[in-house]
């Protein structure tokens, strides 16, 4: 029942259409939304006002709606076959996402820390990694901006931004119908979408999505009897529940006046979530006499999985029967007013709103035969309000400015209760507990853009802000008990911070713009939330600072027909953000983010596009990055469990113990920093009479090896890879249908973005292994969980648009 309801109700604008009066089916079909102008150009908002991407002093890659659908593009992780130098890895949680761009971005196991690459969806800004988990659909254009975005885009960007705008209603009537299956997961998804106006001045869009799938990977776990496990009802897993419910209000009264509200609300369930096997050193073995992992699991990443459900009555407090799950209720929306106060002086006010609850449950080990010895049960709350004002001239003058304020008012909070197995005999509890951090920043920022002669702008900038967070921490005796505030070391963080730019354009022609940059940025330091702060304890880390530029070029050739785009850029990154999983200390792994040293970050970006005037409705792309990113000080990370003084673990001597604690991790690349990226593609269209036309399309995603983990083993490593991507369309030639077949990942790459270094053969607390030691013990070395991305995939897909027949 409730599918149909929602299906139902994402059915409402396709009988709207057939209500409309007559006219507005007699119009003509609607442009398409796409970046592309008549001329060729691409309009890009990278600067918070629209321009040709040709004079922007910033490589970014534009991604078309086109380009999405062609790709089945319906999440952020899809972007990283589109994008050379992008690198997203999943984690378990309310961890979510973790993005890399160009070498830079997040690797904390840690729900309180703000990613390095920030999320803007139509003016909002988003930097925590369960808000990525939103899908994508009736996309107007997704932005990939390279680098430090400070000035623009705020505090929390110091790797770069990805900036998605949400389609706009348009002068006509559109309604659009599309239909998806996916084949290997069996995954039904359904697109409802009515657009239009309702006067001369106002115009709305509804768009619904409805997806339903039954898991890409196989769960062939089975429960060791009298040990805490039960087996999964289901050999699928992570089978996704998911609908988007978006409206668009646009309202222009007047040449003057413009007035853009975006509401969203997105509901996710998914039966999983844990993270598989990907690497067991030592075999499958059991050197603490129970069988966590399955003698069946190889230990590899593919398409298998091994993690058992969890049995209630070992674990009395257990949610959902036992059955790991995550849950995602989602509210987010914008209001964008845009006024000219007087001629070539506009002033715009964005209005932000983001509301998000995640419910998780996972089996705390991953074990996949015998019962785990502790599940983590995850309430994780997010509530944010902010304004942003900007007045900016556009003078006929040498001279024009930009003058902006942003505040931000948000709450944070992240209860975690860890049960133990009384199977075991564990404690029902090891430990519960809150961080409920509140947000308050503030910023100004201005830019004054000085053009001496009409090919030359010489723009300088700053921003400066002030943010304050606090944490009010708690703990708890078990899951339902009430909890009780603690006094932690370090309750309250202050951080103010100047982030200048300036940037020189030189455009001697339409067509060739060079270009150079000096930026500085940083990243908000905040609280560890994964887990729950102990009394007297200090769970804050420091903030992430930059500084550095990039020169570069950019052109279109051959009458336009070849465009290109390259930059060099070098950056230092002071105190990086990265995650720390140590040895188990009293029974209960330590999981921690920590300001590593110093980092250097230099490179080249490439990219090309090339529409050859004598076949019309082919085109062809190749991108490419080439990376440096290397820990330069780095000198107390946190050993590998089992690592021994030989594999560098020689550091911090624990006078307790009489063994090392740490190692130098100086030269090593920074995790997800692949040397080489590179994607690239053709795509062609033609007529092919009848009143038909045909599409078809094939990229390729490349990828030399990269740590998924922080350290040294080689097994940390992702090996190289390059993934296949085709697809093939029938349409009308007026567009009113379309049937396409899209296959993605069709060389079956099992890859993995991220993965976390545990001691699962030994249940994480159970006999771990000696690390710091001149040998190891029969426990050998830490394990690797891995959240693998699918392999290969198949969609059928049909789309329909009743007002183009």
């Amino acid at each position: 029942m409730r599918k149909a309801a929602l299906l139902a109700a994402a059915a409402v604008p396709m009988i709207a259409v057939w209500a409309a009066p007559a006219f507005a089916q007699e119009t003509e079909e609607p442009k398409s939304s796409s970046a592309y102008v008549d001329n060729g150009d691409i309009i890009v908002t990278a600067r918070k006002r629209q321009e040709s991407i040709l004079k922007v002093p910033i490589i970014e890659t534009v991604l078309t709606p086109e380009v999405l659908a062609d790709r089945q593009v319906t999440n952020i992780t899809g972007l990283t076959q589109q994008v050379a130098g992008l690198q997203i890895g999943n984690n378990v949680l309310s961890v979510g996402a973790q993005i890399s761009l160009r070498g830079v971005g997040t690797s904390s196991l840690d729900a309180g820390v703000d990613q390095s690459v920030s999320l803007n969806i139509d003016g909002l800004q988003l930097t925590q990694g369960a808000s990525y988990a939103v899908g994508m659909f009736d996309m107007a254009q997704v932005e990939v901006l390279k680098g430090p975005q400070a000035l623009f885009f705020g505090k929390n960007s110091p790797g770069g931004v990805i900036s998605i705008r949400t389609a706009d209603p348009g002068d006509e009537l559109e309604v659009i119908a599309r239909a998806t299956y996916g084949v290997e997961a069996r995954e039904k998804r359904g697109e409802l979408i009515y657009s239009g106006p309702l006067s001369d001045t106002v115009g709305i869009r509804l768009a619904g999505m409805y997806s339903d799938d039954d898991g890409y990977f196989f769960n062939k776990a089975t429960a060791a009897p009298g040990t805490g496990a039960k087996t999964p009802s289901s050999n699928r897993y992570n089978a996704t529940e998911e609908y988007i419910l978006r409206g668009t209000l646009v309202w222009k009264p007047d040449a003057d006046v413009n007035v853009r509200l975006k509401v969203n609300n997105t509901k996710k369930r998914v039966v999983g979530g844990g993270a598989p096997m990907g690497s067991c050193p030592d075999g499958n073995g059991a050197p603490a006499g129970i069988p966590f992992i399955n003698p069946a699991d190889d230990c590899k990443i593919d398409r298998n999985v091994y993690i058992v459900d969890i049995l209630p009555s070992a674990f009395p407090e257990v949610r959902n029967g036992g059955t790991p799950f995550q849950k995602y209720v989602t509210s987010f929306g914008t209001l964008e007013v845009g006024y000219n106060v007087a001629p070539q002086l506009s002033l715009t006010s964005t209005t932000g709103y983001y509301n998000t609850r995640f419910d998780g449950l996972l089996n705390g080990v991953n074990s996949g035969f015998a019962g785990p010895t502790l599940i983590a049960d995850n309430r994780f709350r997010r509530r944010d309000w902010t304004q942003e004002l900007r007045l900016e001239s556009d003078f006929n003058t040498p001279l024009n400015f930009l003058l902006g304020g942003y505040y931000q008012n948000a709450r944070v909070s992240n209860r975690i209760w860890v049960g133990g197995n009384t199977a075991y005999g564990f404690p029902a509890t090891l430990t519960s507990g809150i961080n409920d951090v509140k947000i308050e920043a503030w910023s100004l920022f201005g830019q004054l853009r000085w053009k001496p002669v009409d090919v030359l702008e010489i723009a300088g900038g700053v921003r400066y802000a002030d943010e304050r967070r606090h944490d009010d921490a708690a703990s708890a005796t078990s899951y339902f008990s009430a909890l009780t505030p603690i006094t932690i070391a370090n309750p309250t963080l202050r951080a103010k911070n100047w982030s200048p730019e300036l940037t020189i354009t030189y455009t001697p022609t339409d067509d060739l713009t060079v270009f150079g940059a000096l930026k500085q940025g940083y990243k908000s330091g905040s609280f560890i939330m994964t887990v729950p702060a102990t009394p007297g304890g200090d769970n804050s880390f420091g903030d992430e600072r930059v500084r550095g530029g990039e020169v570069g070029l950019k052109a279109r050739l051959a009458d336009r027909a070849l465009s290109i785009e390259s930059a060099f850029y070098y950056y230092k990154y002071d105190n990086l953000q990265v995650g720390a999983n140590e040895v188990a200390a009293g029974g209960l792994p330590v999981i921690r983010t920590i300001n590593a040293g110093k980092s250097t970050v230099y490179g080249v970006d490439f990219e090309a596009t090339y529409r050859p005037p004598s076949l019309e409705g082919l085109s062809a792309r190749l991108a490419v990055n080439w990376n440096h990113a290397r820990f330069t000080e780095f000198a107390n990370a946190p050993c590998a469990g089992g690592q021994t003084i030989a594999d560098g673990c020689n550091r911090v001597l624990n006078p307790a113990t009489g063994r090392f604690q740490a190692q130098d991790l100086a030269g090593l690349p920074l995790p997800k920093a692949a040397d080489w990226t590179a994607n690239g593609g053709l795509d062609y269209d033609s007529s092919v009479g009848n009143g038909l036309k045909l599409g078809l399309g094939v990229n390729v995603q490349y990828s030399s090896k990269f740590l998924k983990n922080l350290g040294r083993r080689a097994d940390f490593y992702q090996p190289a890879f390059a993934k296949l991507n085709a697809n093939v369309s029938l349409a009308s030639d007026n567009d009113s249908w379309e049937l396409a077949v899209i296959g993605n990942n069709l060389t079956n790459k099992y890859t993995a973005g991220n993965c976390t270094q545990f001691s699962g053969a030994t249940g994480q607390v159970l006999a771990p292994p000696l690390t710091g030691a001149p040998g190891r013990n029969a426990s050998g070395v830490d394990e690797l969980a891995c959240i693998a991305d699918p392999g290969r995939q198949v969609f059928l897909r049909l789309t329909l648009r009743p007002t183009s027949f």
